[in-house]
């Protein structure tokens, strides 16, 4: 008897609280269907798209996982609003001022704290989907998809590791941002890894000891330069996906 064929990738529609479409793709690792596999739910950083994340789904992919990565809201195909298109700010010169400028003018208009309630929504959706363990989930985040991830973390049930790669942006949720990252951590038990560069320009360095700072479940991996986000992922990739294998299996 033959085997049957591996499961195709589904996309994703689906509503955000304030009527934004979210679009996602969810891909199945290469296998026939069996066993449910574990959940990944990947948040992007600003301004890309979660094809961002593609080395790290190709990763997660090799070990079984089933990868939720979805354009965060006004990034890529996430842009139909209520009232019409919502799209990012992107710079208009190449310097970090100008980054910083058009992130906190996209944060405002865009409603960048609703990433949070977007990443639960997000996770509802693929652990309602079949071959797929809603016992054994996993949250990736970027950047501001990182802070977002963390603050998601406590509404997610079957959570089984949080990490996140230069969580920044947390000015977003207010100007406690900070400390309700580190009030979500305290609330959860599933283990959380903060990876970063040492000089990070966002200061996700800052966030990721704050968030950490004597809990047993959570910790820092800090890795030479001022690379941000995903651009640290090779630079971190075996000890993420140490922590992966040993989370969901």
């Amino acid at each position: 008897m033959s085997l049957p064929p591996p499961l195709a990738p589904l996309e994703m529609t689906l509503q955000a609280g304030d009527g934004l479409v979210l679009k996602g793709v969810l891909a199945y690792p290469d296998a026939p269907p069996g066993k449910p596999h574990p959940l990944a739910v990947l948040a992007h950083q600003y301004p890309a798209t979660a094809d961002s994340f593609a080395p790290l789904i190709d990763d997660l992919l090799d070990l079984g996982i089933a990868a939720l990565a979805f354009d965060q809201r006004g990034h890529g195909a996430s842009t139909q609003g209520p009232a019409g298109p919502v799209v990012i700010d992107t710079p208009l010169d190449f310097g970090l001022e100008a980054f910083g400028q058009a992130f906190v003018s996209s944060a405002a208009r865009v409603g960048f704290n609703r990433i949070d309630d977007d990443v639960v929504r997000v996770a509802c959706w693929g652990a309602a989907q079949n071959f797929v363990d809603p016992s054994r989930v996993l949250l990736f985040g970027a950047s501001v998809g990182g802070t977002g991830v963390v603050l998601a973390a406590p509404r997610i049930q079957g959570l089984r590791a949080v990490i996140t790669f230069g969580a920044a942006g947390e000015l977003v949720w207010g100007p406690d941002g900070r400390e309700r990252g580190r009030n979500a951590v305290e609330r959860i038990t599933a283990p959380a890894l903060f990876t970063t560069s040492e000089e990070d320009p966002f200061a996700a360095l800052a966030n990721a000891r704050a968030w950490s700072q004597g809990l047993a479940h959570a910790r820092v991996k800090a890795v030479p330069g001022d690379a941000h986000a995903m651009a640290i992922y090779y630079l971190v990739r075996d000890e993420v996906l140490a922590l992966v294998k040993k989370a969901v299996y």
